[in-house]
């Protein structure tokens, strides 16, 4: 860090174009944790409605062949939560689930 080579505060604001309270936030992060690494912990935005546990896992490959629309129903039929085919779409995406994008016909033989 350039402050422990003998730069003063002003001298890396001014040469690094970082604001002073980001310095003083830099070196009390260095002085709580030992480095100053940016921070990767943390979830931007709301937490999904259907987490990865395996009760949700199971309940998809329960249902995997069904329509959103359906998956909602049965979700609702069996926890009494109601939720809409977008976060179902949405769940399936995040955990790996792929859909039908049209039917895949073979040649009739004649």
């Amino acid at each position: 860090m350039a402050l422990d080579e003998g730069l003063s505060k002003t001298r890396v604001h001014q040469q690094f174009k970082v604001s002073r309270s980001t310095i003083d936030d830099w070196l009390k992060r260095r002085a709580e944790t030992g480095k100053v690494e940016a921070n990767t912990k943390y979830h931007r935005g709301r937490a999904p409605a259907l987490g990865d546990s395996p009760a949700v896992r199971d309940f998809i490959e329960e249902y995997k062949s069904s329509t959103l629309a359906h998956l909602a129903e049965a979700w609702f039929a069996a926890q009494g939560q109601r939720l809409s085919t977008v976060t179902f779409s949405k769940t399936l995406k995040r955990l790996g689930y792929t859909r039908k994008k049209r039917v895949i016909s073979t040649e009739s033989a004649h």
